[in-house]
């Protein structure tokens, strides 16, 4: 269908919808539906599979065997061990980008959350916490995982937007084995959606003590001039609630006499790269100064030149994003600039 100045204009998709209401209620129905909703209105399963452009036969066999539509594949943790990833396969993956476009990107997540929406930066997540005594950092243990299903549909595909069935299906089409998968484009918004009414409950409770908090994705910081222990409990309670864990080894309370790092940017006095990360870029940038990408490559391991060098230009620009002045860095990415005929 089409919505356009009080008027709606319905397709062969739409026709049992306005053969069940009949045409002035159907229409009723939409324009009262659209002046509050940016989504598109789906009240059946024709409307749906119009929306996701696919086949009602179609359709129906892939949300009677959604596991098939995934290759899972385990990839290396810096910190040890492996974090599997779930891709989707045949038509899914651009039905989940027609639901990705079409609905999820329409939907507020809250201001707390600082990642997986357009615009957002690492040091969003960062510049609140800047020159505070205290620093809580807190880590959510299997974080899409222990994101479930009924939580996606409650939270997210609820009755406010859809009748419960085509909730359910839309639910059903971005969730694997009954929770979100890693690997998908609509988890990561689904999951800033589910995370919504924490972070602004949590938010506004810490806003009261005279807190800062921001998440980044399963990264929870908090920060503060007074004793952060009150906010890990309420976090903690809070968190357990929805089914959330903290994974306790990665809780840090840490005061302004150390660094305070938050999602690898300093935050002492102000929000900086960490000097490990620039001191290793120096080395490399070094090494292609002197002598060219080409022996760089090789000499690091680096099997593709090509890629290492868009690899070292993407750091120097999240440098530069975070320290736009910096001297060294500057020059150094007009240095490697010149490189680039080497490889191309």
């Amino acid at each position: 269908m089409l919505v356009f100045d009080n008027e709606v204009m319905f397709f062969e998709a739409d026709m049992r919808f306005v053969k069940r209401f009949g045409l002035e209620a159907a229409t009723e129905m939409v324009l009262d539906y659209t002046a509050i909703n940016k989504t598109p209105f789906i009240y059946d399963f024709f409307q749906l599979s119009s929306f996701l452009r696919i086949l009602p036969s179609d359709l129906r066999k892939l949300l009677d065997d959604i596991p098939s539509s995934y290759h899972s594949l385990q990839i290396s943790k810096k910190s040890g061990g492996y974090r599997e990833l779930n891709q989707p396969l045949g038509r899914l993956p651009d039905i989940q980008e027609r639901i990705y476009t079409g609905i999820l990107k329409r939907l507020k997540s809250s201001p707390y959350a600082t990642a997986y929406h357009q615009g957002a930066h690492l040091s969003d997540n960062a510049a609140p916490h800047i020159g505070k005594r205290f620093l809580l950092k807190l880590d959510i243990t299997d974080f899409f995982g222990s994101i479930r299903f009924d939580m996606v549909l409650s939270s997210v595909f609820n009755t406010s937007l859809y009748p419960r069935h085509i909730g359910a299906m839309l639910t059903s089409l971005c969730c694997l084995e009954d929770v979100l998968p890693q690997g998908t484009c609509t988890s990561p918004t689904l999951s800033n959606l589910v995370m919504k009414r924490f972070d602004d409950i949590f938010g506004a409770w810490c806003k009261r003590h005279g807190f800062d908090y921001t998440r980044y994705s399963d990264d929870i910081t908090v920060s503060g001039n007074t004793s952060l222990y009150p906010a890990y409990c309420a976090a903690k309670s809070m968190l357990y609630k929805m089914g959330f864990e903290l994974n306790e080894r990665k809780t840090r309370f840490i005061t302004d006499s150390f660094r305070q790092t938050v999602t690898g940017l300093t935050v002492n006095e102000k929000v900086n790269v960490t000097a490990a990360y620039k001191r290793k870029l120096r080395q490399e940038l070094y090494y292609t100064d002197r002598f060219g990408i080409e022996s760089a490559a090789q000499y690091l391991h680096q099997p593709d030149a090509k890629k290492y060098y868009q690899q070292l230009m993407g750091r120097l620009n999240f440098v530069l994003s975070i320290e736009p002045d910096h001297t060294y860095f500057i020059k150094a990415k007009e240095k490697l600039s010149e490189q680039r005929d080497e490889i191309i």
